[in-house]
């Protein structure tokens, strides 16, 4: 479901619905739909694994995103949005992009958005009557382990790609030093496994995961780029956090505490 159809969800509901994404369209924290809707335009006739691309180049370029994790004061999990590119993380940059990657217009994004993130969900139950989306909610997939598997951000294509393969927990995934950089395509996105010999992170319901970063792939210069949103600086490469671009095989060389990836690619509805 994109959106509530009449018949099915009271007036009120819709009400209610449409405040949620008003509250996502030309504000302050978010670009302005006249500038996402002309990006669009320009990235239309692309298939959809380099529109991605190019939405994840896009707001690198636009060098606004600065990196706040969703649960803090200003993240938007405690803000209750859907949309904030200028305040972003590795999760939220990973769900602006996609849905701005498979919609037409910016309304219509802010739409896919409710439709993915809280997916099988109520209006009456997810979204408060102010338009704030709850991200307790049980529709809401907390765990990345959960993302990978649900399809919706892409089919999991890691066994195909991956000759020498190893597992964490629930995570089969390609180790480091065997990643077919050569196979690895526009708009793949690329979930970080991270090393076993490090504490796993925790979510609120107790559960641990070992994806640890996800970002994107951009080859279309020729070399294997990661896109993310990036926590931290990583001195001569990059000196400030947020949205940057990095060759993937430079990151992981530099950056320590990854085993391996698991690699998720969206195909054409």
């Amino acid at each position: 479901m994109i959106a509530p159809v009449r018949g099915q969800e009271a007036d009120p509901l819709l009400e209610r619905f449409d405040k949620m994404v008003r509250m996502n369209l030309d504000q302050p924290y978010v670009v302005d739909s006249g500038r996402l809707d002309a990006a669009m335009g320009l990235f239309a006739d692309l298939p959809l694994g380099e529109r991605i691309a190019s939405w994840a180049n896009w707001f690198r370029e636009l060098g606004r995103s600065r990196y706040v994790f969703g649960l803090d004061a200003q993240g938007y999990v405690a803000q209750g949005r859907l949309c904030q590119d200028f305040a972003t993380d590795c999760i939220l940059f990973l769900y602006r992009v996609t849905e701005l990657a498979r919609s037409t217009t910016a309304e219509e994004a802010v739409q896919f958005a409710f439709g993915t993130r809280f997916y099988g969900a109520s209006v009456e139950r997810a979204v408060a009557a102010d338009g704030k989306v709850d991200y307790e909610d049980p529709a809401h997939l907390e765990y990345s382990e959960d993302m990978i598997t649900s399809g919706i951000w892409g089919q999991d294509v890691t066994t195909s790609l991956g000759t020498n393969l190893e597992k964490s927990g629930d995570v089969t995934f390609i180790p480091t030093k065997d990643i077919p950089y050569r196979e690895l395509k526009s708009g793949d996105m690329i979930w970080f496994v991270g090393d076993a010999k490090r504490p796993p992170d925790s979510v609120d319901d107790g559960r641990e995961t070992r994806i640890h970063h996800v970002g994107f792939i951009d080859a279309r210069q020729g070399s294997v780029d990661l896109i993310h949103a990036a926590m931290k600086p990583l001195p001569g490469i990059y000196e400030e956090a947020g949205v940057v671009r990095v060759a993937l095989k430079t990151y992981l060389e530099r950056v320590d505490r990854f085993e391996g990836i698991v690699v998720t690619r969206l195909e054409e509805f």
